[in-house]
């Protein structure tokens, strides 16, 4: 049974998607970037009311909050990195919580980090001639940390917040391609779609509220 606020959490990702359709945009830009301010406070207090979230993954829904203020002008460099260091900092949230407990071993954990870091090498290497010169190391440590998120997902071994770690990789990848190369009509929507996905799944997962 879906709790109320996660309900209010999930109406609130409807209309935001729909705000993010490559239709006339007008006082529809204002709305998008309305409710994108109040999507993780919802998921947030849904965590906090009805799942058992600890500090680590309240943290995360925090920055994560803090990076969607901020990216709502990725154009201004000072507001990007401001918001590639929160979610940065949330991602380094959410590895010692989604560890808290595992068992592994040294061969598994080095299993799990390479196909990662294949595809690290890969997604970097496909924007890197596209970065302007002081973006690349920022974005080279952001995409170390996301993976590192990704890792501790998998050795975690549950379905649904590996969905949600590779929903967070696919968000950001896209984010991305349509910051340094190039926007596409669908591109908003995409980025949304996945985030809100991967932290529904990352932050209702580790809080047991799915």
């Amino acid at each position: 049974m879906i709790s109320p606020l996660t309900a209010l959490y999930l109406a609130l990702c409807l209309v935001h998607l729909v705000l993010c359709l490559p239709f006339e945009r007008g006082r529809r830009r204002f709305w998008q970037g309305f409710t994108k301010t109040l999507l993780m406070p919802a998921l947030l207090a849904a965590v906090l009311a009805d799942g058992e979230a600890g500090a680590l993954v309240a943290a995360a829904l925090f920055f994560g909050w803090l990076g969607d203020v901020l990216l709502l002008r990725p154009d201004k460099p000072p507001c990007f990195l401001a918001g590639l260091a929160s979610f940065l900092i949330g991602h380094g949230c959410y590895i010692p919580a989604l560890l808290s407990g595992t068992d592994f071993s040294a061969l598994r954990g080095i299993l799990a980090a390479l196909p990662l870091a294949v595809l690290g090498a890969g997604a970097y290497v496909s924007l890197r001639r596209h970065l302007p010169g002081k973006m690349k190391p920022p974005v080279a440590a952001y995409l170390l940390v996301i993976l590192g998120m990704a890792w501790a997902a998998v050795m975690r071994g549950e379905a649904l917040l590996i969905a949600g770690a590779a929903s967070f990789v696919l968000s950001d990848y896209i984010l991305a391609r349509t910051l340094f190369i190039r926007r596409r009509k669908w591109s908003d929507a995409a980025v949304m779609l996945t985030y809100l996905l991967a932290q529904l799944c990352l932050a209702g997962g580790l809080a047991g509220l799915l």
